[in-house]
């Protein structure tokens, strides 16, 4: 397959704020206030272009443990415990391509800066970097959106400068004081944080398969969510790419599925985890809010450059081909293989993968169940009888891919 450009992090930067704002509006706002003060304070510290995008990731991921918070998931619920979640956020990102330094970066964010001078001898330019989101964090919370900002800044600077030396480096408080003169600084922060994507522009161009690493990342923050769903989305990245290997699907489309399996359940970051971890039957109303994470799983994708067809793989899995599915109600005509191959992983991972609460479905009760479902109308027969005939390789692959992921998030929520 050629090597070449696909999208760019920009534009998945852009999608995971919309993600977040589904857990929590005020969280994924924080997240952008403290980027863009950090680019600010990153440019008059004369970075180079490279550290200071890696600033600006740091910063916006900075609370990304944070989604394993019960809810309700707010910034002081956040900032309450900042040093354990920056924790678990690193190691959420460490092994990922592209994030390894932005991790270390995160390791450090929440960290005093005389803290920082005793733990980091070993790794000193990315404890410099991480008292840089340290600092803009601290000055994001101290933003009252119930007052007018330019009032709020000499308040502020008097904040953060009487901790200069302590709670932060002192070269990043000289930095952040030189911007208190400029007025559109400060409103940008408070009214338009987004702007920075303005600045930053479409920086650091991805390939189809850099970006099939990249979106494993927002799988773990779906998967986070709940100790329930910890390993439902590798499972159906992996089952969606076999059977779309098997199907003859290009090698670039396989790898599509895979991104779209990664990110098919991203609008389940609207349910409350009492819905998703309800041991019970659900009620009717509670069943509305499940049946709306797919309309959001596609209003997020289809905002990333080249998304078009992963959107609609990732949001139609609960369709079904005799119009009873749901958000959309699409009925075969207007269900590709990619979306057919798409809703047969779905439901073969969900009953076979390991649960809390149960062990997953032996392969004749899988079998019976896909069965039933091609019987009435509700999944493609073609699709059922390629996994029924491939079962063991791919269940094993699933299998293994989900281990890893269950594993991971085990891993990480017992780091604090």
């Amino acid at each position: 397959m050629e090597n070449k450009t696909f999208t760019n992090i920009r534009s998945l930067l852009e999608a995971l704020a919309k993600a977040m704002n589904l857990i929590n509006p005020e969280v994924e706002h924080h997240h952008e206030q403290t980027a863009y003060l950090s680019y600010f304070i990153a440019r008059q510290m004369n970075l180079d272009i490279e550290q200071i995008h890696t600033v600006i990731y740091a910063a916006f991921l900075h609370d990304v443990g944070g989604a394993m918070l019960d809810e309700p998931t707010s910034v002081i619920e956040i900032e309450s415990e900042a040093e354990k979640y920056a924790k678990i956020g690193a190691e959420m990102l460490r092994d990922l391509p592209y994030f390894s330094d932005i991790a270390s970066v995160i390791a450090y964010c929440q960290t005093n800066w005389q803290n920082v001078l005793a733990e980091s001898s070993q790794n000193k330019p990315c404890a410099r970097l991480a008292s840089i989101v340290h600092l803009a964090d601290a000055a994001s919370l101290c933003l009252n959106p119930e007052k007018r900002v330019l009032n709020q800044v000499k308040d502020i600077c008097s904040i953060i400068e009487s901790g200069k030396g302590t709670y932060f480096m002192p070269e990043a408080v000289e930095a952040f004081l030189s911007l208190r003169p400029y007025e559109t600084i400060w409103l940008d922060a408070m009214e338009n944080p987004n702007f920075l994507f303005y600045f930053t522009g479409d920086i650091h161009q991805v390939t189809l398969e850099q970006t099939a690493d990249l979106t494993k990342l927002m799988s773990r923050i779906i998967d986070y969510r709940s100790s329930f769903t910890a390993m439902h989305s590798a499972g159906v990245a992996t089952t969606a790419f076999e059977l779309a290997r098997l199907s003859g699907m290009s090698e670039e489309d396989c790898l599509k599925m895979e991104i779209a399996g990664n990110l098919h359940d991203l609008g389940k970051l609207v349910v409350p985890r009492e819905i998703l971890e309800k041991p019970g039957k659900l009620t009717p109303e509670e069943f509305n809010v499940i049946k709306e994470h797919t309309y959001y799983t596609r209003l997020i994708l289809m905002g990333i450059d080249g998304f078009e067809n992963i959107a609609d793989w990732a949001a139609y899995h609960h369709e079904k081909l005799n119009g009873k599915g749901y958000p959309f109600h699409l009925s075969a005509e207007h269900l590709d293989l990619g979306s057919r191959i798409m809703a047969v992983a779905d439901i073969f991972s969900a009953i076979t993968e390991v649960r809390p609460y149960r062990a997953g479905m032996q392969k004749d009760q899988v079998i019976r169940i896909l069965k039933e479902d091609v019987e009435s109308g509700a999944i493609c027969g073609d699709i059922v009888n390629l996994l029924i005939e491939n079962y063991d390789q791919i269940d094993a692959e699933r299998d293994r891919k989900s281990r890893e992921a269950g594993k991971r998030y085990f891993e990480n929520i017992n780091l604090g």
